[in-house]
């Protein structure tokens, strides 16, 4: 899931707050563990005709069977498997038995059970179609019983340069990452915050407003965050999408506390994510400093939808995502 309750045990807060989540963590995460036999790259047919996209008939090879992957979880949280270690997984599952010249173009989950956070990770791939120039993945967590955790279908393509790109959507106006402060930085000493909000992150990940932990500054239903790994990623398209998938799940739903005028780390506030999607746009690489401005435009029941914008530092739009979630505001 997404997020996770917040607890008042300030013992135990401060103890997991050593448990840093590192970038070499998180690749090492993201390095699964293949639990069947190598099996030969994808069918490949006969392309499909210029400028269309794959359709019932044409040229698809619909691949039977499925494969299967071993993830490990992360230290934080320590009671909840984090969703963005999920969406990073379920990518790479599925990226790991695509064309290597595909690269992902988008990704739609489902969070539907509890995972977690002390056992490894059974993923399970299936192969839902296969073309030359587009390809389709299901990545689902199963649990000890077989019943479904989190599912995740992912399209996968070959980058067209002859056919048009366009987008008019810019970034917010707001003041660079270099002033600004990290989570760690900002909330490292205050047991309010629970630890996985204050230790080192895989990112540098700067909010450009304090953020709403203990009480919004402001009313409004955006936010702006400066996000860029701590060192440089692997020269590896699957892992750069992976670990953009990692950071949409960490800040696109706190907007809804910010509008609510409501505190995110106050006793038995929580999130809890439902579904998500990701639009890749562009190739990620996180290595730079990169802009995410999100939005949520409503909270019905406690559900909040949201939605958000990566932009990289020459301000090209990267990806667009959005999120349903459980907000409860105490």
């Amino acid at each position: 899931m997404g997020d996770v309750e917040t607890t008042t045990n300030d013992t135990a807060v401060r103890a997991a707050a050593t448990q840093s989540v590192t970038l070499d963590d998180l690749l090492e995460l993201l390095d699964l563990e293949r639990l069947d036999p190598v099996r030969p790259d994808p069918v490949r047919l006969d392309p499909v005709r210029p400028g269309q996209a794959a359709e019932p008939g044409d040229d698809v090879a619909v691949t039977s069977g499925a494969q299967h992957w071993r993830g490990q979880p992360q230290a934080q949280p320590d009671d909840r498997t984090f969703g963005g270690l999920l969406l990073a997984q379920g990518l790479v599952a599925a990226g790991r038995t695509a064309a290597t010249d595909q690269r992902v173009v988008s990704l739609q989950a489902d969070f539907i059970g509890g995972v977690p956070a002390d056992q490894p990770m059974h993923w399970q791939v299936d192969m839902v179609s296969d073309a030359r120039s587009l390809s389709t993945r299901r990545s689902t967590l199963l649990a000890d019983d077989g019943s479904e955790l989190f599912t995740a279908t992912t399209r996968w393509a070959t980058t067209r340069e002859d056919l048009p790109s366009w987008s008019s959507q810019e970034p917010a106006q707001v003041p660079g990452p270099e002033t600004l402060q990290d989570l760690a930085d900002r909330h490292r000493d205050d047991p309010r915050i629970p630890a996985w909000w204050r230790i080192e992150r895989p990112v540098h990940f700067r909010h450009v407003e304090p953020p709403p932990y203990l009480a919004p500054e402001s009313v409004t239903d955006r936010q702006t965050v400066h996000l860029r790994a701590t060192s440089d990623l692997p020269d590896d398209p699957v892992i750069r999408a992976a670990v953009a998938a990692y950071v949409t799940d960490m800040s696109l739903l706190e907007p809804a506390y910010r509008a609510l005028g409501a505190s995110r780390h106050k006793p038995g506030s929580r999130i809890l994510s439902l579904t998500h999607g990701i639009t890749f746009h562009r190739e990620p690489d996180l290595s730079t400093w990169h802009q995410f401005d999100t939005h949520v435009g409503i909270v019905a029941h406690g559900r909040a939808l949201g939605d958000g914008d990566l932009f990289d530092s020459s301000g090209r739009h990267v990806l667009s995502t959005t999120q349903l979630g459980l907000v409860k505001t105490v």
